[in-house]
C-alpha cells in the first residue's frame, strides 16, 4: 500500500531491562519537557517577527490585523507565501462545506416546474471540503486552511477545487485565496493553473457577486502546493512533470492507493509506480509516476528520455516531443522531431509510449544508431526490418494534411519514421516521427477578440503536436490590433481579419463523454441552437455553420458532441499580453453513424459571459 507520510519512522525496542526503560522514560519526560519550552520560545520569537513584518506592512496599506473586514468583498494583497502546518493527507477530516461555495460551485439547475431537483453536481452534490492545515505566522496566523472540491457535471465532468481560509472563531467570513485554485478534468491530468477568478468566472457572476463579504487574497501563494516541474532520483534519472489531477482517494482514481513499487528521490521523497490492476486503470496514469500533494491531490511525472532536446514553448519546454541527439549507423546526425506519446485524438500523449516486450519481440528490430547524452552515455536505437505487420497497419494511414487533396502516404516516403530503446527502467519506448500524424487534427479552431477598447495585444497558441496553417502567419506570435466590434488588424501587414485561425494537433484527449444522435438533415438547425444556447453570437454560428456543415454530409446519423475550455487550454494552451476577462473556448467532436443510438446529452451547456475583455474560439476534429 502507498504510504501518504513515507518519511515517518517507527522503531520497537526489544528485551530492554526495565531499568532501563525507566531510565529512558524519565529522560524523555524531562527532554520532552525542555524541547516544548525551547519550540515555544522560537515560535514565540517567529510570530514577534512576522507581526513585526506585518505591522509594517499595514501602516502602508491602512490595513486592520485584526480584524479580516465583512460586508462587500475586499481584495488584498500581502504578496506573500503562506507557511502551512500540514495535516498528514490520510488524516485530513472532512468538515462542513461551505454554503455559499457550494451554491457557487454546485448551481441548482432544475427546470421549471420540476419535481425532482438537481444541481451542477449531480443530486445529491458530489462536494466535499477538507481541513489541510493551519497558517502559520502572517495576517492569516492559525486560520485553517481548506480545500472545497465539486466533481461537476457539463460535457464530461470536471473536478474544480477552491481554497479557503477559515478563522477559527468563526467571527469572520471565510478568505477566498484567489491564485490558489485548480480545475482537472478527470480524463487526464492538468498542466494549466486557474485562479479562482477563472473558475467563479464560469457560473457566469463575478467574485462580488458569488462571494459577497468575503475577502478575496489576490496574490497569496502556497509554495507547497506548487508541484515541482522536475524531479530527480537517487541514480540520476530525472522526471518531468506531466500534470496535477484529483486526491488520491477520488472514485476515478483507481487502484492508486494500491501502489507499492516507489523510486527514492534525491530530497528524500518518495516517487510511486502506477499500477493498476486487473481492469482498473486511471486512463491518465498508465506508465507514469506519481507524489501525493499536500493537500493528497496527485501530480503525475514522466521519465525524462534523457538524449531528447524537448521541444522550447513561450510557456516553457514542452514534454511531448523534441529532437533527439542521434548518430545513425551511417554516420549522420539525427535533424528530426519526434513524439514521445501515443497518437490519439487530435494529436499525442504527453506521456511516454511504453511498448510491451510482447509487441516488441514481433516487430524484428535492428540497430540504426545511437543515442547520445549525459558525459557521452549512450543508448542503443531500433528500427523495425519493414513495416509490413499487423501493428503498423492503421500506420499507413498517415498524412501530413499539407494540402486538402493529399494522398495517404506510405513509409517509403519517411525516413527512420518509429524509433525504439530501453530506458533507465529497461522498458521499451516508441518514438514517432512528427511528420507521421494522426488520421485527424484540430481543424480550423478561431479565435475571436472582443476588448472593451481599442487594444495592442500578442497573442500565442502552442497546439501540442505543431501548426499545419494559421492566417495571419504565426511567427512567434499574433501581435495585432483588436477593436470592441471583432475586427482584427494584423500589425505585420496591415491587413484586417476577423479571427485568428490556426490548424493544427493539439494534445491527446478523451472521447467526448457526453453527446448527441442526430439525423443528418437536422445537423444545420441543431448546430444552430446548441450554439445559440452557448451564447455565440449569429456570425459566430455562421462561421462554425459555414465550416462544419459540408463535412457532416455523408452519414446518416451523427454523434455531436462538445469538448469545453478546460480541454482546449490542456491541447493548445493559449495566451495574451492583455489578460482577457473571460475566454470561452469550444472543440466539437463528431462521427457519422449508419444506425441510431441512444444520445447521452450534458446536463449543462458551458455560456460564454460576454462581458468584459471576452475572447471566443471554436474548432473541431477534422476527420
Amino acid at each position: 500500500m502507498i504510504d501518504l507520510n513515507p518519511d515517518a519512522t517507527t522503531a520497537s525496542p526489544s528485551r530492554i531491562s526495565m531499568w532501563v526503560l525507566l531510565i529512558i522514560c524519565v529522560s524523555a519526560f524531562v527532554g520532552g519537557l525542555f524541547t516544548m519550552h525551547i519550540w515555544n520560545v522560537v515560535r514565540e520569537s517567529m510570530n514577534t517577527q512576522t507581526r513585526t513584518e506585518t505591522d509594517v506592512y499595514e501602516e502602508d496599506t491602512n490595513m486592520d490585523d485584526e480584524v479580516i473586514p465583512s460586508g462587500e468583498i475586499s481584495s488584498v494583497s500581502t504578496e506573500s507565501e503562506l507557511v502551512i502546518d500540514w495535516i498528514d493527507p490520510s488524516k485530513q477530516q472532512q468538515v462542513t462545506v461551505d454554503a455559499r461555495v457550494s451554491e457557487v460551485l454546485c448551481p441548482d439547475l432544475s427546470e421549471p416546474d420540476s419535481e425532482k431537483s438537481w444541481s451542477q453536481c449531480g443530486n445529491p452534490p458530489q462536494i466535499s471540503q477538507l481541513r489541510l492545515g493551519v497558517v502559520v505566522g502572517g495576517v492569516y496566523d492559525g486560520r485553517f486552511l481548506e480545500m472545497v472540491s465539486a466533481r461537476i457535471e457539463g460535457m464530461g465532468f470536471a473536478n474544480s477545487t477552491l481554497y479557503l481560509l477559515i478563522d477559527s472563531t468563526e467571527e469572520n467570513l471565510p478568505v477566498l485565496l484567489d491564485q490558489v485554485a485548480q480545475n482537472s478534468n478527470e480524463s487526464f491530468p492538468s498542466t494549466y493553473r486557474y485562479t479562482a477568478s477563472e473558475i467563479v468566472a464560469w457560473s457566469g457572476m463575478s467574485l462580488n457577486e458569488a462571494f459577497p463579504g468575503y475577502t478575496l487574497e489576490t496574490t497569496a501563494l502556497i509554495p507547497d502546493l506548487v508541484a515541482n516541474e522536475t524531479l530527480t532520483d537517487i541514480h540520476g534519472n530525472r522526471f518531468i512533470l506531466s500534470g496535477e489531477w484529483v486526491r488520491y482517494d477520488a472514485e476515478v482514481a483507481v487502484s492508486v492507493i494500491a501502489s507499492q513499487e516507489s523510486i527514492q528521490l534525491e530530497d528524500g521523497r518518495s516517487l510511486f509506480l502506477y499500477e493498476a490492476g486487473e481492469g482498473a486503470s486511471t486512463q491518465v496514469g498508465k506508465n507514469q509516476y506519481f507524489l501525493v500533494g499536500k493537500d493528497g491531490r496527485l501530480a503525475w511525472y514522466d521519465l525524462e528520455v534523457a538524449f531528447l532536446d524537448y521541444t522550447e514553448r513561450a510557456e516553457g519546454f514542452d514534454i511531448s516531443q523534441g529532437i533527439p541527439n542521434i548518430t545513425w549507423n551511417d554516420g549522420s546526425e539525427n535533424t528530426q522531431t519526434y513524439m514521445k506519446g501515443a497518437l490519439g485524438g487530435c494529436g499525442f500523449t504527453t506521456a511516454t509510449h511504453v511498448v510491451s516486450k510482447e509487441i516488441i519481440n514481433t516487430l524484428e528490430l535492428g540497430q540504426s544508431g545511437t543515442g547520445l547524452y549525459d558525459a557521452n552515455e549512450t543508448v542503443k536505437i531500433y528500427e523495425p526490418a519493414n513495416y509490413e505487420m499487423s501493428y503498423f497497419e492503421d500506420a499507413f494511414n498517415a498524412v501530413t494534411f499539407s494540402s486538402a487533396d493529399e494522398d495517404p502516404k506510405t513509409y517509403e516516403d519517411f525516413v527512420h519514421p518509429y524509433l525504439y530503446f530501453q530506458d533507465a527502467f529497461d522498458r521499451w519506448i516508441e518514438l514517432a516521427s512528427i511528420d507521421i500524424v494522426p488520421a485527424v487534427e484540430c481543424g480550423k479552431p478561431v479565435i475571436y477578440l472582443y476588448p472593451e477598447v481599442q487594444t495592442d495585444l500578442s497573442v500565442w497558441v502552442s497546439p501540442r503536436g505543431g501548426f499545419s496553417y494559421t492566417e495571419p502567419e504565426y511567427g512567434n506570435g499574433w501581435n495585432v490590433t483588436a477593436f470592441p466590434d471583432g475586427r482584427i488588424i494584423n500589425r505585420s501587414d496591415a491587413k484586417q481579419y476577423p479571427y485568428l485561425f490556426w490548424e493544427g494537433r493539439g494534445g491527446f484527449y478523451p472521447s467526448v463523454q457526453t453527446y448527441w444522435i442526430v439525423e443528418q438533415s437536422d445537423v444545420e438547425v441543431f448546430l444552430e441552437n446548441i450554439l445559440a444556447r452557448m451564447n455565440l453570437n449569429q456570425s459566430e454560428i455562421e462561421d462554425f455553420v459555414e465550416f462544419w456543415l459540408p463535412r457532416m454530409q455523408t452519414a446518416v446519423y451523427y454523434k455531436i458532441g462538445f469538448n469545453g475550455t478546460a480541454v482546449m487550454n490542456e491541447l493548445a494552451p493559449l495566451n495574451f499580453s492583455v489578460k482577457p476577462d473571460h475566454i470561452f473556448r469550444v472543440l466539437m467532436d463528431y462521427e457519422g453513424l449508419e444506425t441510431w443510438e441512444a444520445s447521452k446529452p450534458p446536463k449543462n451547456l458551458p455560456y460564454a459571459n460576454r462581458d468584459g475583455f471576452e475572447v471566443i474560439e471554436w474548432g473541431g476534429v477534422l476527420r
